[in-house]
C-alpha cells in the first residue's frame, strides 16, 4: 500500500463515502426529531436565534446538508444535535480556562457543535481552533447561524498527517477535545495520533473526549460495514496507549477514564445495537503531567 493509500485509508474511511447515496443503514434514523432536546432547542433559539417552530425543519434539513458530504454515525443518528463536551467531568475547569485565556482545539470538530456550546456558556470563541479531515464548517455556520460573529479559527487537516496550519499550533494547546474519533483506527494509528496531539500540547495540556468502548474483545475486526479493523478501548488499555505514547514523546500522561453506557450518557441502546452488545461509550480526561 502507498503512502498516498494509506493515508486515505486511516483518515477519511471509504465507507463514510460510500453511503452517501442510501439511508437504508443501521445509523439512520428516519426521523431525528425527537434529538432535539430542551437543551438543543436552548442553543438553537437563544444562540441561533432560530424560531421555536422552525426548529425541527431546520435540523432536518442541516442533517441532509451533512449527509451528502459524509455518511457519519453521528449525522444518520442525530448525536450532533447534542454537544457532547458539556458531559465531560472536566467541563467547569475547560470553561474556566479558557475564559482565562486559554486555548481548545477541537480534532474532528464536524459542524462546530461543542465549541457553540462552549461560546454559549461563556467561552470567547477567538479562543478555539477547529480541525477535521473533511470540512462541514459551512454546514455548521447554516446550522448556527453565527457567520460573522463566531471566531472560531478552522483548519481543513488530518491529525495523522498534518498541514502547516496545524503544525502552526505546536505546543500551544492547552485543551484539546477529540470526541468519535480514535475508535475508527487500530492500535498503530492511534499511537500515531496521540503523538501528534502529543506534539500541540504542553504540560498541563488536557486531552477530553468520547469515543466508543468495550467491556470485550478491544481489537474489532473489519466487516461488511466498516471495512477496516478497530481498537477500542477499555479504560486499562487507554491508560496503556497513553503511556506507550508518552514513551514515544518523552512526555508523561495521566488518564482517567470510565466506560459510560448509552442510558447515561443520554442515547438509545436500540438506536446502537449494530455496534454490538459489549460496546460502551469512553469517557476520558486525559493529562499531560510532563
Amino acid at each position: 500500500m502507498s503512502a498516498e493509500q494509506f493515508k486515505t485509508k486511516a483518515s477519511d474511511p471509504d465507507w463514510s463515502k460510500r453511503y452517501r447515496e442510501t439511508k437504508d443503514l443501521p445509523w439512520y434514523l428516519a426521523s431525528i426529531d425527537h434529538k432535539v432536546t430542551p437543551e438543543t432547542r436552548t442553543l438553537l433559539e437563544n444562540y441561533s436565534n432560530i424560531p421555536a417552530g422552525d426548529v425541527l425543519q431546520h435540523v432536518r434539513d442541516i442533517r441532509d446538508k451533512a449527509w451528502a458530504i459524509r455518511s457519519y454515525p453521528c449525522t444518520g443518528l442525530g448525536n450532533f444535535l447534542n454537544p457532547m463536551i458539556p458531559k465531560c467531568p472536566a467541563y467547569g475547569t475547560i470553561i474556566k480556562r479558557l475564559q482565562s485565556g486559554d486555548s481548545l482545539l477541537d480534532v474532528g470538530c464536524f459542524l462546530g457543535q461543542d465549541l457553540r456550546r462552549l461560546v454559549f456558556d461563556g467561552a470567547p470563541s477567538d479562543h478555539l481552533h477547529a480541525v477535521d479531515i473533511v470540512s462541514h464548517w459551512d454546514v455548521g455556520y447554516d446550522m448556527f447561524c453565527d457567520r460573522g460573529r463566531f471566531s472560531a479559527h478552522f483548519m481543513e487537516a488530518d491529525i495523522l498527517h498534518p498541514n502547516e496550519a496545524l503544525q502552526a499550533l505546536h505546543s500551544s494547546i492547552g485543551i484539546i477535545s477529540i470526541t468519535h474519533v480514535f475508535h475508527q483506527w487500530g492500535w498503530d494509528d492511534q499511537i500515531a495520533a496521540g503523538m501528534q496531539l502529543t506534539a500541540l500540547s504542553r504540560p498541563g495540556t488536557l486531552v477530553v473526549g468520547f469515543q466508543v468502548g468495550t467491556v470485550g474483545e478491544n481489537l474489532i475486526k473489519a466487516s461488511d460495514l466498516a471495512k477496516s479493523d478497530c481498537y477500542w478501548h477499555s479504560p486499562e488499555t487507554f491508560q496503556r496507549m497513553w503511556n506507550q505514547v508518552g514513551e514515544e514523546t518523552g512526555t508523561a500522561w495521566a488518564s482517567e477514564a470510565q466506560l459510560k453506557t448509552w442510558e447515561e450518557i443520554g442515547w438509545d441502546p436500540q438506536e446502537t445495537a449494530y455496534l454490538g452488545e459489549e460496546a460502551r461509550i469512553l469517557q476520558f480526561v486525559v493529562h499531560r503531567t510532563r
